[in-house]
C-alpha cells in the first residue's frame, strides 16, 4: 500500500493497493531461504527451495510453505546443491508438501547427523543427494511410508550404515 501526501497548499492524500504476484522461473528471498518459482498460481502455487541465504547453517528446516508478496506457495522440491558442502550443517527436518530431492542436495555434509522426512508424498529423491553425510547418520520417515521410502532412498550416496527408521 502506497500513501501519497501533497506538500504546501496542498491537504489530503491518495491511497493505492498494489497486490504483489510472484512470476514464474524468479528466484525471490523469503525467510532464511532463496525460493525458485515453479508455478505461479494463486491457489495451487508451488516453489523450490534453491539454497539458504547464509551458507553456515547448523539446522535447516525445509518449509511446507512461504510467503512471497501477497500469496502462499507450497514448497515442493529441494533443488540442486541447495545444502551442498554445508560443514555446520546436524540437522535437517523437511515438512509435509515436498515431492522431489534433486541431486546433490545433501551433498558433503559431513556432520549431517539427523533428517526428519515428514512428507508423504515423496516421490524422486536424486543421485548422490546423501552422499558424504556422517556415516552413522538417521533418516526419520512416516511410519505408512517407510518401506517405499527404504526402497527410494536406498543407494542415493549415503554409507550403507545410514538407518532409514520410522
Amino acid at each position: 500500500q502506497v500513501v501519497i501526501t501533497g506538500k504546501g497548499n496542498y491537504r489530503g492524500s491518495i491511497t493505492r493497493t498494489f497486490v504483489i504476484k510472484a512470476k514464474k522461473g524468479k528466484t525471490y528471498t523469503a525467510g532464511s531461504y532463496k525460493y525458485k518459482v515453479l508455478n505461479a498460481s494463486t491457489k495451487s502455487g508451488t516453489v523450490s527451495l534453491i539454497k539458504p541465504v547464509k551458507k553456515t547453517l547448523k539446522t535447516a528446516r525445509v518449509p511446507g510453505s512461504v510467503k512471497i508478496g501477497n500469496y502462499r506457495y507450497k514448497v515442493t522440491e529441494i533443488a540442486r546443491n541447495a545444502f551442498r558442502n554445508n560443514k555446520r550443517l546436524t540437522t535437517v527436518t523437511i515438512e509435509k508438501y515436498v515431492t522431489r530431492i534433486h541431486p546433490y542436495a545433501f551433498y558433503g555434509d559431513k556432520k549431517l547427523k539427523k533428517i526428519t522426512v515428514k512428507s508423504k508424498s515423496l516421490k524422486l529423491v536424486g543421485k548422490n543427494a546423501f552422499r558424504g553425510i556422517y556415516k552413522k547418520a538417521v533418516i526419520k520417515v512416516p511410519s505408512s511410508r517407510q518401506k517405499k521410502y527404504r526402497k527410494l532412498m536406498r543407494g542415493k550416496g549415503q554409507s550403507s550404515s545410514v538407518i532409514i527408521k520410522k
